[in-house]
């Protein structure tokens, strides 16, 4: 239904659109204040004389927004945007640990977050997409639009990302996107005509890895908005109460596997483990049954099911997720056996997110079916692949 505006002349109907139209253009007309979050990463690092990279945030946060302000965006004045700044961490993001996590979630719960437009966090690539998973649960119900924004060199390079990454960022909290977790970051791609530069936006909760031996970011959703003037509208996150604030700390209590020709389980530890992501071929399968010999049936440590006889007997047990594992899974007789003996499916999230949901639910305490409840609810869009 079309909201009514009423004159003392005329009862005048805009349509949504409009309104929006009307509230971006108020919007545009006062000065706007962001706050900066620095972390570290490439884009917060420098060269030394003998070209070794390391981050310094100090020196960082001043280049860049020097760069922004000469930068030609029509939003680059101080008349339209200021910024504040805080450094609450100073490392190459290969560094980022759950230690580290926790250091900027009991920062980030300081702030007054009514005091801004929008936030943006400056972060190193190698772990953006886990450190976007990570917000997107936590921040999910933020009354602000919050940028993840990342540089593939430092940022007094000329080739580098970061500046028109930082610039994008700026002008889509400007152009009124909705309230949500997001990265935006320019890939260089290369066709049959030569190489191309494209500006994308993405919401974290989708964000994958940067593959090895590329530069660009992708993930199933992902939009181009403009180098020259960037606008997305986005969707907010919704209303309820951030996690953010919840009592809990991150702890390294999720254990990873990758399958892979040869794996034997009895080389993994499972002290101080809570719980265990294990990834599948792209058929959704693993290794399930190599048997000693054909007549016992007994399968050595080479099959997933020996890691789920030893997660069944700790105490508690401890849940084993597969990921990804679709639906149709059980059509291979492999993926049904461990499907059957109690192993966890996971289809509907990216890897990082998956991981990341594990380790929140694990922080809040859920153990059995209620965190097995918990990577089923829905908490911010983290539900991509749906078929």
């Amino acid at each position: 239904m079309h909201q009514k505006y009423q004159t003392e002349k005329t009862n005048t109907t805009i349509s949504p659109a409009n309104i929006k139209k009307i509230r971006r253009e108020i919007k545009l007309k006062k000065t706007h204040n962001i706050l900066i979050i620095l972390t570290g990463g490439t884009i917060c690092s420098f060269a030394d004389k003998a070209g070794k990279r390391d981050s310094d945030v100090e020196r960082a946060h001043t280049l860049i927004e020097r760069n922004f302000r000469a930068s030609g965006s029509r939003y680059s004045s101080e008349e339209c945007v200021t910024f504040d700044k805080e450094k609450p961490l100073d490392i190459l993001s290969e560094n980022m640990t759950t230690g580290n996590w926790n250091i900027l979630i009991s920062k980030m719960r300081t702030y007054d977050y009514s005091k801004y437009d929008g936030v943006i966090i400056l972060h190193g690539t190698d772990t953006l997409a886990y450190t976007g998973a990570l917000l997107s649960i936590l921040m999910a119900g933020t009354k602000i639009p919050v940028f993840l924004v990342s540089s593939q060199l430092p940022p007094d390079d000329e080739k580098a990302n970061g500046n028109a990454n930082f610039r994008a960022a700026v002008e889509l909290i400007i152009n009124g996107i909705e309230p949500n977790i997001y990265a935006v970051y320019r890939n260089t791609e290369t066709d049959g005509s030569g190489e191309t530069q494209r500006m994308y936006i993405h919401y974290c909760s989708h964000l994958l890895q940067c593959a090895n031996r590329s530069e660009n970011f992708y993930s199933p959703d992902m939009a181009e908005v403009s180098q020259e003037n960037a606008v997305f509208e986005g969707k907010s996150s919704g209303g309820e109460r951030m996690y953010l604030y919840h009592d809990f700390e991150l702890s390294p209590c999720v254990l990873r596997i990758i399958p892979y020709v040869g794996i034997d389980y009895e080389h993994y530890c499972m002290k101080g483990v809570k719980a265990i992501l294990h990834g599948t071929y792209h058929s959704s399968t693993m290794a399930v049954t190599p048997y000693k010999d054909d007549e016992s049936k007994r399968y050595t440590s080479q099959a997933i099911l020996s890691l789920k006889k030893r997660c069944d007997e700790c105490k508690p047990p401890i849940p084993l997720f597969l990921e990804h594992c679709h639906r149709d899974a059980y059509n291979y007789i492999s993926t049904g056996i461990i499907l059957k003996y109690g192993a966890i499916p996971v289809w509907t999230m990216t890897s990082e997110m998956t991981y990341v949901k594990l380790l929140v639910g694990c922080a809040f305490g859920y153990e059995g079916e209620k965190l097995n409840e918990f990577m089923n609810r829905e908490i911010n869009d983290e539900f991509v692949y749906r078929d």
